[in-house]
């Protein structure tokens, strides 16, 4: 190695220890937080979901909004209009040549609507994923959008999100309406008696963790907000506890509407922990009935539970 290397290196290595020498310090002595107590907590994040949805209101904008044309009265996709509807098959290229104004014609094709009573199709759906649907439509089918007013300024003029799925002018739903409709369908994939069995199961049913018993309110809280009498000590481990949202906090409409019901049956069999498993210790019936009340803790519920 050349002496003007060892020398670069030698003025490299120079360097780099006079910078780290000369980074700024800080004098924590003076704060004015006791870091033994902790920092405050930063305030919950803003609600997306601007109500809290009501399958009871819902049943109300199901039938203005002439859902039960197509869905029918009771959400089995049996309305007086469903045999009849079509849509256009089209396929990618139909939408590529769209977009420098060719429009091609495709066959028409039968469109069945959503049968709400399907519980393996809306054990699949997140609230957002339903509330988008609605909002846009379904792309290449019979659903049509359900914008809001301010959306169509216009007559057949969209403005900001695009639409899909079929023309249906004249009928607009606000935020509100959207969500309430979207939970009244979703109350179709169970029972009162499912919903009163989770209810039975989550504040009687006992697992032991450390030699103790514990019940899903023990920590959970009876009304899914995480304040059940173990709830106070997992929110200084926690911090999404101690801030009232977050995974384990049930009454968080914005991480539930996000869930599918399928992820919260996983939850529920995996647990966070090998101790909090319910695998084994309850039947899949029984856990499909937990997922089903837990759901009524971010909407009301159209029946006594």
């Amino acid at each position: 190695m050349s002496i003007r290397t060892l020398a670069f290196l030698a003025m490299l290595v120079a360097g780099s220890l006079f910078v780290t020498a000369c980074q700024p310090q800080v004098n924590v002595s003076r704060s004015s937080v006791n870091l033994r107590e902790g920092m405050a907590l930063e305030p919950p994040a803003e609600r997306l979901v601007p109500v809290r949805p009501s399958a009871i209101e819902g049943a109300k904008v199901f039938e203005r909004a002439q859902c039960i044309i197509c869905h029918g009265t009771r959400g089995f996709g049996d309305g007086p209009a469903a045999a009849n509807l079509t849509a256009e098959q089209k396929t990618l290229l139909h939408d590529l040549l769209r977009l420098v104004g060719i429009r091609l014609s495709a066959p028409q094709l039968p469109s069945r609507p959503a049968n709400f009573h399907n519980v393996v199709a809306m054990r699949l759906n997140s609230p957002f994923t339903m509330y988008e649907t609605v909002t846009r439509g379904r792309p290449h089918t019979a659903m049509p959008s359900f914008p809001r007013p301010r959306d169509y300024p216009k007559k057949g003029m969209p403005r900001g999100r695009p639409s899909y799925g079929a023309r249906l002018f004249g009928v607009y739903l606000t935020d509100e309406e959207r969500w309430h409709v979207i939970f009244h369908e979703l109350s179709f994939a169970s029972t009162p008696q499912e919903v009163a069995l989770g209810k039975q199961l989550y504040e009687t049913k006992e697992i032991e963790i450390n030699g103790r018993p514990y019940t899903c309110a023990s920590c959970h809280g009876t009304k899914g907000d995480g304040r059940g009498p173990a709830g106070a000590e997992l929110s200084r481990t926690l911090w999404g506890w101690a801030r009232g949202e977050g995974p384990g906090i049930l009454t968080d409409i914005n991480l539930m509407a996000q869930r599918k019901s399928t992820e919260l049956f996983q939850s529920i069999v995996d647990g966070r922990e090998e101790a909090h498993r319910y695998r084994g210790k309850l039947t899949d019936d029984e856990i499909w009935a937990l997922v089903n009340y837990i759901w009524t803790f971010v909407y009301d519920y159209p029946w006594p539970k």
